[in-house]
């Protein structure tokens, strides 16, 4: 019978397309730099330099529009993004990156002790410019759209004083030179967890969708038969047997209660998340109304297992069970709660399960299963 939870309706969580920064290239690099300084008097010694990189800046070097027979070549695009300058190369189409100048300034603290043996120090700083060629390929899709910054930047000098007056120092400048480029893609988004509690996330929950004896919509069976007569006129299943042909006059299903049956379906994997529990509810009953020669040697059990990404049971399953002393002629709902869910989730399962034992003949009937995000811990 439908209970107004015939599709899933979860709150907003799928893909959405949004401009990121996409990381294209990390070039680990170091540029060294010589230099002599002249000294304004005599020196006996260096004491010490203090050292720091200024005004560090990459410029990219492009190729033109790369031809359709590269392999990388995509139709140009038909709207420009990024803001140029008339005499600028038109960014936009693909181009590949041929190199990079970098350039920037090395400030230093000259501290010196004179023939006097007085500590004197002076300042200098020391421009620099230095291409730099990728070790791979780099091709970009709008090169009006491509930012570089500079990482783990780090800088070390060393000197000696050749002559009284002169300084020869050495330089290495190491950075890394991240490449990024804004590109359109599309993510997947999360719901949050306080918009599942409460959800129903189960498809099909009144199993008014079938064609012929198979149901629709996300359920899997086993020996079980779609269009049996449900709570309040509308369907249920049978597990094990029918009462009447699909929706009443579809051909006979093949279905036995001396065989184990079971309906089953898959969670969502959009409300699966680590310590969510959920609610599984669903409505049976037998098919013995009096009649004489009836075995009920049967038990149902329902179960909600959660598994990882081999799909192996993680923890334990959680089950609840029905026998046939239990379960009348009378629609009786069954209700009970999972383990949270654990990390490492990756897919999940609810099923119930018609488990016949010797002699049994008897056959139940299921409706209006759901499974309801109740809580998180």
């Amino acid at each position: 019978m439908p209970n107004g939870n015939e599709s899933v309706a979860l709150p907003f969580g799928g893909c959405v397309l949004v401009k990121l920064p996409i990381v294209i290239a990390d070039i680990v690099d170091s540029i060294t730099v010589d230099n002599v300084t002249c000294l304004d008097e005599q020196a006996k010694k260096v004491d010490h330099i203090d050292v720091k990189v200024e005004d560090l800046e990459a410029d990219p070097v492009w190729s033109g529009l790369i031809s359709p027979s590269n392999p990388h070549y995509r139709p140009p695009c038909t709207s420009t993004k990024a803001t140029f300058h008339a005499y600028d190369p038109e960014p936009c189409g693909v181009r590949q990156l041929r190199s990079v100048n970098i350039h920037g300034n090395i400030h230093k603290q000259i501290y010196f002790v004179n023939r006097n043996d007085e500590v004197r120090h002076m300042g200098e700083d020391i421009p620099f410019t230095c291409n730099i060629k990728p070790d791979q390929d780099i091709f970009v899709e709008n090169s009006g759209n491509v930012d570089f910054e500079f990482k783990n930047v780090d800088i070390e000098v060393s000197f000696h004083l050749p002559r009284a007056t002169r300084i020869q120092q050495v330089a290495t400048v190491s950075f890394t030179l991240k490449i990024t480029e804004d590109q359109q893609i599309f993510i997947q988004t999360c719901i949050p967890n306080g918009g599942l509690i409460g959800t129903q996330v189960l498809s099909n929950t009144s199993f008014e969708t079938f064609t012929g004896c198979t149901l629709s919509e996300g359920w899997g069976q086993s020996n079980a038969a779609a269009g049996q007569p449900g709570r309040n006129g509308g369907y249920s299943v049978g597990l094990g047997g029918q009462l009447q042909n699909p929706g009443g006059t579809g051909t006979p299903c093949s279905v036995s209660a001396g065989e184990q049956a079971s309906i089953f379906q898959s969670i969502p994997a959009a409300t699966l998340r680590p310590g969510l529990v959920y609610e599984f509810c669903f409505w049976v009953r037998d098919n013995v109304n009096g009649q004489i020669g009836v075995m009920e040697n049967y038990n149902v059990e329902a179960r909600i297992r959660f598994l990882d990404a081999s799909g192996q049971t993680i923890n334990s399953v959680k089950t609840e069970r029905r026998s046939a002393t239990q379960i009348t002629n009378a629609w009786s709902q069954v209700c009970f709660t999972s383990n949270p869910v654990p990390e490492g989730t990756t897919s999940g399962v609810v099923e119930i399960v018609f488990i016949p034992e010797t002699g049994n003949t008897a056959f139940v009937l299921i409706d209006d299963a759901t499974l309801t995000v109740k809580s998180a811990t």
